[in-house]
C-alpha cells in the first residue's frame, strides 16, 4: 500500500508526485545498498557520488540510483525554497554518509550502545529527510527560528525514536531469523543476559514513553511560542511543524499495523499502533 498519504495526511495535490518519487527513491536505495552489506567499499563509493549530486555535479556512473536521484535532487531544486533545499540537502547528505557504517555494524566486533544505535539510525534511516518531508507535502515551509525551537528539536527527536523502534519491533523475529544482530531487541538479549520475550517488552515500553512524551509536547509549543513572542502567522507555523512530527509517528505507526505480517514476541502477538489516523487514501 502506498506508504506517504499515512504520513502526510495534508499532503497537496501537486506534491503528491515529488513525494511518491521519494518514497520509491528510498526502497530502490535501500534495496540496493542492502546488496552490498559485504562490500563496504563499493557501498562508500555511490553514496559519496550520491552526495556529489547534492554539489551539483552529474553522476559519473550509468548506475540507475545515481540518476533516479540526479532527477529527484532536480526536483527538489525546482520546489523548494532556499532554505528549505540547503537544510535538507544536509539531511540527505548524512543519509548518504552512514550507510556503509550502517553496514559495518553487522560485525560482531562494531561497538554497540543504544544512544549511538538511535543517533546513527536517525540519519541512516533518512529521518531527519522523512520529517521535513511534511513542509513538501503541505507546501509550508517551516524558517530557521522556528525549526530550531526547543520544543520543535525535541518533538523531531521523539519521532525519530518512534518510528525506529516501531521499525526494529517489526522487524525483530525476522532479524532474529536471518542472524542480524543490529537490532535493538537482540543486542539487549545480548549485553543484559535476557530473554527475547524480555528484551521486546523493554523496547515496547520505551516506544510507549517516547509516543506519550511526544504527544504531550504540542502544548510546549504553544507555550514557548507565547513565551518568544512569536506572530500569529509564526504559531500557525510552528504549529505545521508539530503537527508533521504527529503525522509521521501516529502514520508511521498505523502503516506498519496494517501492512507488516505482524508483531510477534514469543508467546503472543500484541498490537502498537498507539493513535493510529484514519486509514489514508
Amino acid at each position: 500500500m502506498t506508504f506517504f498519504p499515512w504520513v502526510h495526511p495534508d499532503i497537496v495535490s501537486e506534491r503528491q508526485t515529488i513525494l511518491a518519487k521519494i518514497y520509491a527513491f528510498y526502497r530502490f536505495y535501500d534495496d540496493f545498498n542492502d546488496s552490498l552489506h559485504n562490500d563496504l567499499h563499493t557501498s562508500r563509493r555511490v553514496a559519496n557520488q550520491m552526495i556529489r549530486v547534492l554539489d551539483g555535479e552529474k553522476p559519473a556512473a550509468d548506475a540507475a540510483v545515481l540518476w533516479m536521484f540526479h532527477s529527484l535532487w532536480q526536483e527538489h531544486e525546482q520546489v523548494c525554497p532556499p532554505e528549505f533545499l540547503a537544510r535538507t540537502a544536509g539531511h540527505w547528505r548524512h543519509y548518504f554518509a552512514t550507510q556503509s557504517t550502517y553496514h559495518a555494524m553487522s560485525k560482531p566486533a562494531y561497538p554497540w550502545n543504544l544512544e549511538d544505535y538511535l543517533s546513527l539510525r536517525i540519519d541512516n534511516g533518512g529521518l531527519h529527510v522523512a520529517i521535513s518531508q511534511g513542509e513538501l507535502a503541505n507546501t509550508r515551509h517551516i524558517p530557521a527560528h522556528l525549526y530550531r525551537m526547543p520544543s520543535l528539536v525535541t518533538m523531531r527527536r521523539l519521532t525519530y525514536y518512534c518510528v525506529i523502534l516501531t521499525n526494529d519491533l517489526y522487524s525483530a523475529l525476522r532479524d532474529h531469523k536471518v542472524g542480524d544482530h543490529r537490532n535493538p531487541v537482540a543486542q539487549h538479549m545480548r549485553h543484559q543476559d535476557v530473554g527475547q520475550e524480555e528484551a521486546f517488552a523493554y523496547f515496547q515500553s520505551l516506544l510507549f514513553d517516547y509516543s506519550d512524551r511526544l504527544h504531550r509536547m504540542p502544548a510546549a509549543v504553544e507555550r514557548e511560542s507565547e513565551l518568544m513572542e512569536l506572530s500569529p502567522q509564526e504559531r500557525s507555523v510552528a504549529r505545521v511543524a508539530a503537527n508533521n512530527c504527529l503525522n509521521h509517528s501516529d502514520g508511521y505507526e498505523a502503516w506498519a499495523s496494517r501492512n507488516e505480517p505482524h508483531l510477534a514476541t514469543p508467546e503472543e502477538a500484541p498490537g502498537i499502533a498507539l493513535r493510529p489516523l484514519e486509514e489514508a487514501i
